[in-house]
């Protein structure tokens, strides 16, 4: 915990203390005489509950300066990938956009209508080989700038109907939604302990229905990745 969390934290109770007693005398005051601690505790507590989130908002909010920071991003051909590379490049981050299809409509409108801080490259999560062609591209493309973090997002949607889906659905949703994120991951993971770096997960809503064989199989990272003391973002 650091200074500064302490300071804001310490300040922010202190103001919500002296708002209580001021509630306190006046409203209360010539009511509840007898218990003036217990509801001047009471009204404290209720006070800087209800006010975290505004300190929280205003004075802790972390924010991230993108300056020399490079990131990969699986699934950039469309969707959720997409428009993600497209506004973190728009803030100043070095995207590594990661496309099944590099030379499809998703990869060419990312090459012709993001800066030069945008690198196109061809990542089939499902196969060793170019995952790890992948991370030898983020090498030699590095820069000055130190590689920050892997959104896993690449996914598919198969299998959502137990009888009348064959068997190869099942299969190939485990490869690309549950194996694919652990491939990029450890392949990645020396770069991002180099930087203490982040993952983050985008996974579905349709993992919360245990009858979607899509559902979030990326949780499993982060249990697995957990002792390594990596900072980890799920977003459904």
């Amino acid at each position: 915990m650091d200074i500064k969390f302490i300071g804001i934290i310490t300040c922010h109770l202190l103001f919500t203390f002296l708002i209580s007693k001021l509630l306190f005398y006046i409203l209360l005051n010539h009511l509840l005489w007898l218990f003036s601690s217990i509801v001047t505790f009471s009204l404290w507590i209720l006070v800087a509950v209800f006010t975290y989130k505004l300190t929280k908002r205003n004075f802790l909010a972390e924010e991230v300066v993108p300056k020399n920071k490079a990131l990969l991003i699986t699934g950039c051909d469309s969707g959720f990938g997409h428009f993600l590379a497209k506004r973190l490049d728009s803030k100043g981050f070095h995207v590594f956009a990661a496309c099944l299809f590099p030379s499809g409509e998703g990869a060419m409108e990312l090459k012709n209508n993001c800066s030069q801080r945008l690198h196109v490259l061809h990542m089939d999560v499902t196969k060793e080989d170019s995952v790890k062609d992948a991370v030898e591209f983020v090498k030699q493309n590095l820069g000055s700038s130190e590689f920050w973090a892997v959104v896993n997002n690449a996914g598919i949607a198969k299998g959502f109907s137990f009888e009348l889906s064959d068997m190869d659905d099942f299969k190939n949703t485990l490869d690309v939604n549950t194996f694919g994120p652990i491939r990029v991951t450890k392949a990645f993971l020396p770069l991002l302990k180099q930087s203490k770096g982040r993952i983050v997960n985008i996974t579905s809503l349709s993992g919360k229905l245990t009858e979607c064989s899509n559902a979030g199989h990326k949780d499993f990272i982060l249990r697995t990745t957990g002792p390594l003391n990596r900072r980890h973002s799920s977003v459904d």
